[in-house]
């Protein structure tokens, strides 16, 4: 069964919600490759389709409900953003660096609630999101030992992405997709991260930052759009991840695998390798041109030694790596559930050297 045309998905946020205005019109376009995509290539299961479904469904209705209130006046909180790959330390390096008390990491919970629906309390969004993270696990289970998250974890920004319909990673890993894909990643997305820093208004006012701290993002997404990213934030620090290639890029593979199986009983690993292999290195050629990197940070480094790296980023922002931030980062280790590894081989998708 397709999933339903833009019109009808529009007609039933606004039952929803009871509400109209879904704000500027420049999603639109993006909405109806993604849906087409959908209907045409992802070869979506059961489950699949009733995720996409929630995805399409949830991002317009919190369109509704940010377009129904004034946006709050974004704070004074110069971003830090951590870019690179997927599968390149990203997720380790976030998780220490938002256990420094200079920086405001933004929570699962937060990023899929960026308005709270009315009469709805922040702890029954963070119930609503531990049951979703809950059910997430259970339809894919190698993908807690590849991304673990939880609802208070900090966790990527991409998400705010989605309610303008502008994610790579949904393109690149949730779904086979390659039209949609190809096409967002030639986008200008300037117009979607003003919307994503409209929702962080919505957020900040929320649960404010500590007076000086500065906000810490994260995603992988990111890496093929800087200059729209910095083109909204201005005053940004960017963080940029490096691995070996072909590490990188099986490991990438390995999680768009297990993240597509989840949604699709048709999957073809070498057509994951291919699909990655050509975004990844796209994305390096864009990293490397943009001239707004103040720190960068390589996986072996990371992975040999996290806390002297992530004090070692925070002494290149400015920010204090006084013992009792280090030892903030060890407990923030030692308290870490083990996870398998998740194995695979770089010709598992067709990659060689």
């Amino acid at each position: 069964m397709p999933l339903p045309d833009p019109a009808r998905l529009h007609a039933e946020a606004e039952r929803t919600t009871g509400l109209a205005d879904f704000g500027p019109d420049g999603y639109r376009d993006a909405l109806g490759r993604l849906v087409d995509a959908l209907n045409t290539e992802a070869r979506l299961n059961a489950h699949g389709y009733a995720e996409a479904r929630r995805t399409l469904s949830g991002a317009l209705v919190h369109r509704l409900r940010l377009y129904a209130r004034p946006a709050p006046p974004f704070p004074a909180v110069d971003p830090v953003v951590i870019v690179g790959p997927p599968r390149t330390g990203s997720t380790l390096l976030h998780r220490l660096l938002a256990r420094h008390p200079g920086l405001h990491a933004v929570r699962l919970w937060e990023l899929t609630h960026p308005v709270s629906p009315p009469g709805v309390t922040d702890a029954e969004l963070i119930a609503e999101t531990r049951r979703a993270v809950a059910a997430h696990h259970r339809a894919a289970p190698g993908l807690r030992d590849i991304h673990p998250t939880g609802a208070r974890e900090p966790e990527e920004c991409e998400h705010l992405m989605t309610t303008d319909f502008h994610n790579s990673v949904l393109g690149l890993v949730s779904y086979r997709v390659p039209s949609y894909a190809d096409w967002l990643l030639g986008q200008d997305l300037t117009a979607a991260y003003r919307l994503h820093r409209r929702q962080l208004a919505h957020i900040l006012a929320r649960r404010p930052a500590a007076p000086g701290a500065r906000l810490l993002l994260k995603s992988p997404s990111h890496l093929w759009h800087l200059p729209s990213l910095a083109a909204v934030y201005p005053r940004l620090s960017v963080v940029a991840l490096h691995r070996d290639p072909l590490r990188a890029t099986a490991s990438a593979c390995s999680l768009a695998l297990h993240a597509r199986r989840k949604r699709s009983d048709h999957t073809d690993p070498h057509e994951i390798g291919r699909q990655l292999e050509a975004a990844l290195r796209l994305g390096a050629r864009r990293l490397d041109a943009f001239p707004g990197v103040d720190v960068r940070v390589g996986y072996d480094e990371l992975v040999a030694d996290p806390v002297a790296t992530a004090a070692r980023v925070c002494r290149a922002l400015g920010l204090t790596d006084a013992p009792h931030v280090r030892e903030g980062m060890r407990r923030h280790l030692a308290g870490q559930p083990r996870t398998a590894r998740h194995a695979y081989t770089p010709e598992d998708f067709g990659l060689t050297p």
